[in-house]
């Protein structure tokens, strides 16, 4: 009996094995490179992704950052209604003024307060508004006699009016684009923390706003920041207005109660060193060129 051809069938037997064990072990070297290729892109992904939202974090304020808007200019001046007058002549005389169709202000209101500490009983505010300092340093007017007979009804402190740069927050729909002749306004005043720009403060209110967007209410709201003829005492630039005006006055009553509870005091450590409680005024349209 002849062992060779066992013994080639166990020498192929063995190669096979041996072959079949080899590649089994490439195999398993390749999975394992193969996972920690994929370990590795893992650990970067997740490196990735950690440098980026904590660079999110990092700049997130200057990020979601409102940019302040070019603004317009408001000229206030503080009146007294004459004796025996009202406000209701004052504002049918104001609007039958007639306007040259260049260098005319925007817009011109009249206000008088619904609450208050120390408004006199005929105490009333003009409010003027102007693309800026050369269109209001442009206008020229004619004397008219409405407007000789609204010199006579008013007498306006010309010498100490206040400037102010103003921004509208967000959107709204004051008296309703025009449509509605009188409205009602709510205002405060503040004072500007150190270290905080206008920037700062127009960014904080906006997203402010963007929290009573809810509400159903149109109201706009503005921030008015004073230029020129501030309080004696006031530091350079710190004095603001933060302004409500509503499409009308049920329209602000209902963004006024969706502000509701009110906080307590200027919160430490934020924009405000100070803010007065809001006052409330009639506001009666008596030019419209917006």
């Amino acid at each position: 009996m002849s062992f060779a051809p066992f013994y080639d069938r166990s020498v192929k037997k063995e190669i096979i094995l041996n072959f079949l064990l080899d590649q089994m072990r490439l195999t398993e070297l390749k999975r394992v490179d193969k996972i920690s290729c994929i370990g590795v892109v893992m650990r970067l992904a997740r490196l990735f992704f950690t440098i980026f939202f904590s660079s999110f974090a990092l700049f997130s304020n200057f990020s979601w950052s409102q940019e302040l808007p070019s603004g317009s200019l408001i000229v206030v001046t503080a009146c007294e209604i004459a004796h025996g007058h009202s406000i209701d002549e004052v504002v049918t005389v104001a609007r039958a003024i007639d306007y040259p169709a260049d260098g005319a202000p925007n817009a011109v209101f009249y206000r008088t307060p619904v609450s208050g500490s120390d408004f006199s009983e005929n105490w009333a505010l003009r409010v003027v508004y102007w693309d800026d300092f050369a269109h209001f340093a442009s206008a020229s007017f004619s004397p008219s006699g409405p407007r000789d007979h609204l010199n006579e009804l008013l007498a306006c402190d010309g010498n100490n009016r206040t400037f102010l740069k103003n921004y509208s927050v967000g959107s709204g729909n004051a008296y309703d684009s025009g449509a509605n002749l009188v409205s009602g306004v709510a205002a405060r005043f503040c004072t500007v923390s150190p270290d905080v720009s206008i920037q700062d403060v127009y960014s904080e209110l906006y997203a402010a706003n963007g929290r009573r967007s809810d509400s159903g209410s149109e109201t706009q709201m503005q921030l008015s920041h004073a230029l020129f003829g501030t309080p004696a005492g006031t530091e350079m630039g710190t004095r603001i207005t933060i302004r409500l005006v509503g499409r009308d006055w049920p329209d602000l009553a209902k963004r006024l109660d969706a502000s509701f509870p009110a906080s307590v005091g200027t919160p430490s450590g934020g924009i405000f060193e100070n803010c007065t409680d809001r006052n409330l005024f009639n506001s009666y349209v008596t030019h419209w060129g917006l």
